[in-house]
């Protein structure tokens, strides 16, 4: 990985879950974590993905090729390293403890596999809600009830870190007319089941991934 640049091999200005969807290997096994509408379904049709859903209840409508798993809090009821993708679009802004939710979507990716995630910004909560209500609109990131926190790219690259993956994208970016930041990690290929967890700050730590890597997990260059 070439320092300063996250991105490696995924490289790709406004990259989003449809583009890593589109660039995994054919036949790979893709869990969405808040599959809410089965978004991703036709989007894993064509490579050959198999689907697997995960959210409190299973959303009406499943594909016939699709399996679904529960979830309660942040536990995800899925075997340790069953898929090789896990996808948390526009979930974690949702979660009381998104910090342990991570650690599951790391547990349930096989080694060598990838977690991505997208939220909210920061930049999505500066935005002044409507004065009317009954309106309906959603112009500001505290409109939403069920909003706990907006995330910035710094924020997704220590949790990554924090849970022994490495970023391989972190960014920001638009989804509709939403701010948000976006996140691809990677599972260490020497680890199975879940990876070990370390609070991390960061705090001065030079600039770059390999020196916050070397930091947090020295053990492991």
């Amino acid at each position: 990985m070439n320092e300063g640049q996250l991105e490696s091999a995924w490289d790709s200005p406004g990259l989003d879950v449809l583009g890593v969807l589109g660039r995994i290997a054919p036949g790979s096994a893709v869990a969405d974590c808040g599959c809410f509408g089965w978004s991703l379904a036709r989007a894993c049709e064509g490579p050959g993905h198999r689907l697997v859903g995960i959210d409190r209840v299973e959303p009406p409508g499943r594909p016939a090729s699709a399996a679904f798993h529960g979830m309660v809090g942040p536990r995800l009821d899925v075997p340790d390293d069953h898929v090789d993708l896990a996808v948390a679009n526009h979930v974690l802004e949702h979660m009381s403890d998104p910090v342990a939710l991570f650690g599951e979507l790391a547990r349930i990716t096989v080694p060598g596999g990838l977690v991505w995630i997208e939220a909210p910004s920061e930049l999505s909560a500066l935005a002044r809600g409507s004065d009317d209500p009954t309106g309906h609109a959603f112009a500001s990131f505290w409109d939403d009830p069920t909003h706990v926190r907006p995330w910035t790219p710094g924020a997704l690259y220590r949790l990554a870190l924090s849970w022994r993956c490495r970023p391989l994208v972190c960014a920001r970016g638009v989804a509709g007319s939403i701010p948000v930041s976006r996140l691809l990690a990677r599972k260490p290929a020497a680890l199975r089941g879940a990876t070990p967890y370390r609070f991390v700050s960061l705090e001065h730590v030079p600039p770059g991934l390999a020196a916050a890597w070397a930091s947090v997990w020295p053990d492991e260059e």
